[in-house]
């Protein structure tokens, strides 16, 4: 099965072939979706599908906001609308993974 983290090019580059709308709840529930039929398979969590679970933690420390909403929620506060808040959560992703990169290279040299 392929990890969430490789998905998320493909739902980029098409959302609506994945998602119902081009919305942030819909990717959120697309995702619990996805993590529901794992869990429900038996199959373990993969190291990129942690991965994304890292990114979800880093996306509250970004914001510093430490609250009970849905991280869909705490970035559609900083969107304009869905759609952007969809747009905005594929930028933060990119940002996480080269922050993550530059992190490892670090540590490497």
């Amino acid at each position: 099965m392929i990890s969430f983290s490789d998905l998320l090019p493909e739902i980029k580059k098409r959302p609506t072939l994945y998602l119902s709308r081009y919305s942030i709840f819909d990717f959120q529930s697309f995702y619990y979706g996805y993590d529901l039929a794992r869990n429900q398979l038996g199959l373990p969590k993969s190291e990129k599908d942690q991965e994304f679970e890292e990114f979800l933690s880093w996306l509250r420390a970004r914001y510093k906001i430490e609250t009970t909403q849905s991280w869909a929620s705490l970035i559609l506060f900083h969107s304009g609308d869905e759609r952007d808040a969809l747009d905005r959560l594929f930028d933060l992703w990119e940002k996480f993974q080269n922050c993550d990169r530059n992190r490892v290279s670090s540590a490497v040299s």
